[in-house]
């Protein structure tokens, strides 16, 4: 997913050091700020603990927000007939590592509900399992968000700043 503007096609320059802050921003806050508002609401420390998490996702979609306007996701997204050589073989090799850690984090999370059903199904392990609808609800959109930006985060963690690459 890239959003274009007319003011800014090519998408909005980010300097290395805030894309990567941006997807370390996503990737972290976003999970614990779900895990947050799984807390219990009868304790006033589990509504501000809600409280809390509802902030921590906000914060999370904002970064992706405007990182789905960078360039980093632009070259992540675009065309090939609109990319470079050079933009081309990075994509490339972020879209395939992007996609060996989607696969592998999809199986392990599908490896670890099996296990868990089996578990607290036999009374052996209560593990954390979903259960309601928010469950999977903050489950999909973590997911998805994942999946569309984790090319652009391997971009992000490869590139250098075009400033840097001239002065080298």
């Amino acid at each position: 997913m890239f959003v274009t503007s007319a003011t800014r096609p090519f998408g909005r320059h980010l300097p290395r050091n805030s894309a990567r802050g941006l997807v370390i921003a996503l990737y972290a806050l976003y999970p614990i700020g779900c895990a947050l508002q799984l807390a219990p609401d009868d304790a006033a420390a589990g509504v501000a603990l809600s409280v809390a998490g509802l902030g921590l996702v906000l914060i999370a979609i904002l970064a992706f927000l405007v990182l789905a306007g960078s360039r980093l996701q632009r070259q992540a997204q675009e065309e090939e007939p609109k990319l470079d050589e050079r933009e081309l073989a990075e994509r490339n090799r972020a879209a395939y590592r992007a996609h060996s850690v989607f696969s592998g984090t999809v199986l392990l999370g599908m490896i670890y509900l099996m296990l868990s059903q089996d578990l607290i199904a036999s009374g052996r392990l209560d593990l954390w399992a979903p259960t309601k609808g928010e469950h999977w609800n903050a489950l999909f959109w973590g997911f998805t968000m994942l999946s569309l930006t984790l090319p652009a985060a391997f971009l992000a963690f490869q590139k250098a700043d075009p400033d840097e690459e001239m002065s080298e």
